[in-house]
């Protein structure tokens, strides 16, 4: 009784629609939307479906069928952000293991900025792991320090000369930069 509650009240137009909206912003492109089915009244209680859309609104197909691997990657991803931000948070903290696995260039580059303006406008603070030691780098610069009191902590793990693991932390604190400044 309270799961079907919970899955009535939680999966929604309300959630779709800001599905839709951060799916889009990292996949412009794509003709197909993954959206909730909403919820059909089933013996026991209410089943979440998955379906797609066509932009016109119209039904598509089983999302698995219908979406490349990277954009099956990024409905996951934008649906984490739009659940959690459709409920009040206990923790502010985001917490995501490699997001950007089967994104390409551009989705990498669309993701950073989402996150970055996600998190600065609900008052996110983000924990990002990836595995990969160019894509740390580029999202060290992407996501660094872009106003006063902003910074960003990163810490890489590796292994040291007798096999003990590692951590480097740098802490990048905001700072004006004098020649624009002038």
């Amino acid at each position: 009784m309270e799961r079907s509650r919970v899955v009535g009240q939680v999966f929604n137009d309300s959630l779709n629609a800001a599905w839709r909206d951060l799916f889009v912003r990292l996949a412009p492109d794509e003709p197909f939307i993954p959206a909730f089915a909403l919820p059909q009244a089933i013996k026991g209680g209410f089943e979440a479906r998955l379906e797609t859309h066509y932009r016109d609104g119209s039904k598509g197909g089983n999302p698995r069928a219908m979406l490349s691997a990277g954009n099956l990657n990024t409905a996951a991803l934008t649906l984490f952000f739009a659940l959690h931000l459709s409920v009040k948070p206990q923790l502010p903290w985001w917490i995501i293991d490699d997001p950007v696995q089967s994104m390409d260039e551009v989705h990498i580059s669309q993701f950073a900025a989402l996150l970055r303006t996600l998190s600065k406008q609900h008052g996110r603070q983000v924990i990002l792991a990836v595995h990969e030691k160019p894509l740390f780098d580029y999202l060290c610069l992407e996501l660094s320090p872009a106003f006063d009191g902003d910074r960003l902590i990163t810490v890489e793990l590796g292994r040291a000369a007798n096999g003990e693991s590692v951590a480097n932390t740098t802490v990048r604190e905001w700072k004006q930069d004098l020649a624009i400044a002038a």
